[in-house]
Formats: structure tokens, C-alpha cells, sequence
């Protein structure tokens, strides 16, 4: 009994962390609960290159950060909530203004490289238009969630007239999340201590997926990452501190100014 009781107990322990991410949007609890039925969790280690089926699947990137292809040399970066798909285009449904079906031109496969352990939820894709097609809330998180990925699309990575610098501070604006890192402080009586302290970090890509992502030289990503830096935007590493596909920020606000090109 013990290996079905640990099957059970990790089951059950999946559908809580799938019905926790649907509920993030805002769906009622039968909603969650119908998708979190037909749904099952993924996980992929970083490095390691990835073929998701969209065809078959959708998949929604929970937590990590993946670099797809696009093209040969061509990438985008993602960091969580991310939707890959096809199947929440309203030609796939039914009575809506139109039914032709997706171009057999569109790709069957996402092909990426995951830049830190990921977790997906994957749905089947016919359990997805079928629920989406009775459930009105389904469907409309799903064109939300679409349009959020073109909007970042557009935004972060077609082509610009905005500054290097400024592409970048948005890139990793985007990619950023709270974190945890040990630091020495003085405590009050002058003693140092270790402790630990939450910072924003934008982590995953190396300075060649940034220029990748968004066409950048790698000189040139390197240059403005340097200009954030000795603008306090980004904080610069202490002896010893993890450097490797690690941006720390320092003033977000900052950050965010300069993104906006400020």
C-alpha cells in the first residue's frame, strides 16, 4: 500500500500547486477545479534542451525561466505565467466568427532551452477547447493570456529605435523576482552576523541569450549592463558573490525609468 499511498499523497500535492496557478487568474473554484482534473504538472532541469508538442498540449510555465527558439540564433526569454499554445485563437472554436482551422504552416513544436529548473502545467489540448468552449471563464483567461504574451512581444522583442541600454533594463525588468541571499551585518553591539536579505534579481539568461533575444552584439549587451551598473540600477557583485547569469537590482525604480527611457 505504501507505494499508491505516495503516488496519492503526490497527486494530490500536483493538484494544489495547478489549482493554485489557475486560481492566480482569477476563475471560479469549479473553473480551477475542472482544469486542475485534466491537467498534470512537468518539470524540465536547466540546460537541457526541450521540445514541447503544442499541438498535442498546452503548456503554462509555472515557475523557471526558458529561452525559446524562434529562429536559428533568434530567442525569446519567458519567466513565469507564460502560456505556450494553440489552441486559444478563435478560429478553433466553434461559432465564433470564424472557423477555419489554425494554418498548417503554424509550428507543431516549441523548441527551447530551459535557463533554471522549470515547472509547466500541461493540459491536452482537446480537454482544453472542450472546457474552454463550455466555460466562458476558461476562455477568456486564455485570450488574456495571449495577449499578454504578444504585448510582451512586441514590447521586449520586435524591432526598436529605443537605446541598447534601455532594451535591456526592460528585458530584465520583465525577468526579475524577489530573491534571498546571505549577507554579513553589524549587529547592534558591533558583532557581525550572517543574515539574509530580499533583493530583486533578474537570473537565467547569460549576456549572449540577452543579445540573442534581442539582437543585439554581445558587446553591446555587456557595454549596457555596465552602464546600469554605474548608474546603481544594477548592484555590482561583492567578492565571492555568484556573477554568472545573475543581475541584481539595485534601485527598481531606477530600473524601470530607464526602461521606459528615462
Amino acid at each position: 500500500m505504501a507505494p499508491y499511498t505516495t503516488s496519492a499523497t503526490r497527486r494530490a500535492s500536483e493538484s494544489r500547486v495547478i489549482a493554485d496557478f489557475f486560481a492566480l487568474h482569477g476563475l471560479p473554484s469549479d473553473s480551477v477545479e475542472a482544469l486542475a482534473d485534466v491537467s498534470r504538472l512537468r518539470r524540465r532541469s536547466r540546460g537541457r534542451s526541450m521540445t514541447l508538442g503544442v499541438s498535442r498540449a498546452a503548456h503554462f510555465l509555472v515557475d523557471g525561466r526558458v529561452a525559446e527558439l524562434v529562429q536559428p540564433g533568434k530567442v525569446r526569454l519567458w519567466r513565469e505565467v507564460m502560456l505556450f499554445e494553440r489552441v486559444s485563437s478563435t478560429a478553433s472554436f466553434s461559432g465564433t466568427h470564424s472557423e477555419e482551422r489554425p494554418s498548417a504552416n503554424r509550428r507543431e513544436v516549441i523548441a527551447g532551452t530551459p535557463l533554471s529548473r522549470c515547472l509547466f502545467v500541461e493540459v491536452p489540448n482537446s480537454k482544453l477547447i472542450s472546457l474552454a468552449m463550455v466555460d466562458p471563464a476558461i476562455a477568456l483567461m486564455l485570450a488574456r493570456m495571449t495577449t499578454k504574451r504578444h504585448t510582451l512581444t512586441e514590447r521586449l522583442y520586435t524591432a526598436s529605435r529605443a537605446a541598447p541600454v534601455t532594451r535591456v533594463a526592460a528585458l530584465l525588468n520583465y525577468l526579475a523576482e524577489p530573491s534571498r541571499r546571505n549577507v554579513i551585518k553589524p549587529r547592534g553591539d558591533g558583532v557581525m552576523v550572517m543574515t539574509t536579505a530580499e533583493e530583486l534579481v533578474a537570473s537565467g539568461p547569460s549576456q549572449a541569450d540577452i543579445a540573442d533575444a534581442l539582437c543585439l552584439g554581445r558587446a553591446t549587451v555587456e557595454k549596457a549592463i555596465a552602464e546600469l551598473r554605474q548608474a546603481k540600477a544594477l548592484r555590482s557583485f561583492g567578492p565571492g558573490e555568484r556573477a554568472n547569469r545573475c543581475y541584481p537590482i539595485d534601485d527598481h525604480d531606477l530600473l524601470r525609468q530607464i526602461a521606459l527611457g528615462g
